[in-house]
């Protein structure tokens, strides 16, 4: 069960980062284009975003073990 949770906890945690870092360096073009939404991305950096976000997350579960915070009482 302990396993399940941190895993969960890591989904969790990277979900609420990957939507937090979405909006970084997000860069729109400033004239307008047939055929294409005026609010769609240049170039949205989403393997770098993912990069980032899953090693932040690990940082933040390995601290979260590391301090031995019980995290499964949160699914009792």
């Amino acid at each position: 069960m302990q396993i399940f949770s941190y895993f969960l906890f890591l989904v969790i945690i990277g979900w609420v980062l990957f939507f937090i870092f979405l909006k970084i360096k997000n860069e729109t073009p400033q004239d307008w284009q047939v055929d294409i939404a005026s609010s769609a991305t240049i170039q949205s950096y989403l393997l770098i975003k993912v990069i980032i976000t899953s090693v932040l997350s690990l940082i933040i579960l390995i601290t979260l073990i590391y301090f031995r915070l019980y995290l499964a009482f949160i699914f009792k």
